[in-house]
């Protein structure tokens, strides 16, 4: 007995054909060219068009987000306002990225105390003035507290301590560190290891400490006994200073501030400095000052915008390529399709297999009940019926023959 043919797409003449037919039948002619079977579908395409604008607009809103939060913490953390404390014959060299701080104010935090004298320069002063001064602490530090003094010191100095500590047998701890966080002395061990000199003194002797990198720094004292402890303090700073005599700005605080308001793209420094010990001037002399700075806009627009650019067209091309790589595997995907449907072919016509297998080829490959009326896209496939496409669809499943991920599943209307 003959083969019977298989089930083709019919295409009806009448006036009650429809569009969905005609889809159909487009889809499995041999002569039509799968890859193109979106551009029927318009209304997905402009789905998609919107998707697209939609993904650039979150992009560029993502790329927007991020730098102004870079640039808010530029602005509020590296060239925020801060404190320094100064002692004498201190220099502080100011160094901010002119691209981005358009100008410089300094303010003294205690106006009561003058000698503080601002400089500007077009580039870094030298550091090479040496200077040795000394000074004398005499304090009476009582139980569970500390005393420290502040001290602003460049790269090279050294400071030579001489202590003597009263009543013979108790004891201090003598602390030498960089920062301002001396609120930890009065625990046992606290930045014992950390510290850049950490000592328990008793009687007398000489501590000496080289400063290798230009910071603030104080000299504490801490006592831990149950009863006052007195200490006398000897201290000989030999301290490094700028050389400020070829400086074109210079500001002297005389309404309690100094702002520096020439800052060029090319570069400019400042440096900052307190005067010597006076004779007859307190042991507690020391100056506070603070730092604000404001910020070039002009750059951070600029530079959100070259970074907004950047950022799309590294999203653009990373696109291009995924789109590439996506069309070289639909292709694949249309030869091995097409030589399954080949060899389907050839056996449903050739007859070898004979009427039982013919049969079973008509049967719905899930449920082996209903007949087979509808293939699936975008692979083509026809190998259940509508019901159990369906199913399969819904659940996100994917084409039994090539595992595809099925979008959608289309009836076939026969006759």
């Amino acid at each position: 007995m003959d083969s019977a043919p298989p089930l083709l797409p019919y295409v009806s003449s009448s006036s009650s054909s429809n569009t969905e037919e005609e889809d159909v039948n487009q889809e499995f002619d041999p002569r039509f060219d799968h890859r193109y079977a979106g551009d029927l579908n318009r209304p997905d395409l402009g789905t998609a068009s919107v998707a697209g604008v939609e993904q650039r607009v979150s992009c560029f809103a993502v790329v927007i987000i991020f730098w102004f939060f870079v640039s808010m913490a530029m602005i509020v953390g590296v060239y925020g306002p801060r404190n320094v404390c100064l002692g004498p014959n201190s220099s502080v060299l100011i160094e901010p990225n002119t691209i981005f701080v358009q100008s410089v104010k300094v303010k003294e935090l205690d106006d009561s105390k003058s000698g503080l004298e601002l400089f500007g320069f077009y580039t870094s002063p030298p550091l090479d003035v040496v200077v040795n001064w000394s000074e004398s602490r005499l304090a009476s530090v009582s139980h569970n507290s500390y005393k420290e003094w502040p001290y602003y010191l460049n790269k090279g100095a050294s400071l030579n301590i001489s202590y003597s500590v009263k009543p013979e047998g108790r004891s201090l701890r003598l602390v030498v560190d960089e920062g301002t966080d001396s609120y930890q002395l009065l625990e046992e061990h606290a930045s014992q290891n950390t510290a850049l000199s950490w000592n328990l003194i008793r009687g007398s002797g000489v501590i000496e400490v080289k400063i290798s990198k230009s910071s603030s720094y104080y000299v504490a004292v801490a006592n831990s006994n149950m009863k006052d402890v007195e200490v006398e303090l000897d201290i000989d700073v030999r301290a490094i200073l700028y050389d400020t005599k070829q400086s074109f700005y210079k500001c002297t605080f005389s309404n309690g501030e100094c702002t520096f308001n020439e800052m060029c793209l090319v570069g400019n420094s400042i440096v900052l400095t307190s005067p010597a010990p006076r004779q007859g001037a307190s042991v507690e002399e020391e100056w506070c000052i603070r730092f604000s700075y404001q910020p070039r806009w002009t750059s951070y627009v600029v530079g959100t915008g070259l970074v907004t650019c950047f950022m799309l067209v590294a999203i653009q091309l990373w696109k291009r390529l995924q789109c590439d790589g996506e069309e070289r595997d639909q292709t694949q995907n249309d030869s091995a399709r097409t030589r399954l449907l080949v060899n389907k072919d050839e056996d449903d016509f050739t007859g070898n297999e004979g009427e039982a297998s013919n049969s079973t080829r008509r049967l719905c490959a899930i449920c082996f009940d209903a007949k087979r009326d509808c293939f699936f896209l975008p692979c083509g496939h026809c190998v259940s019926c509508y019901q159990c496409g369906t199913k399969i669809a819904e659940a996100a499943g994917s084409c039994p023959v090539c595992r595809r991920t099925m979008k959608k599943v289309k009836r076939i209307y026969t006759v």
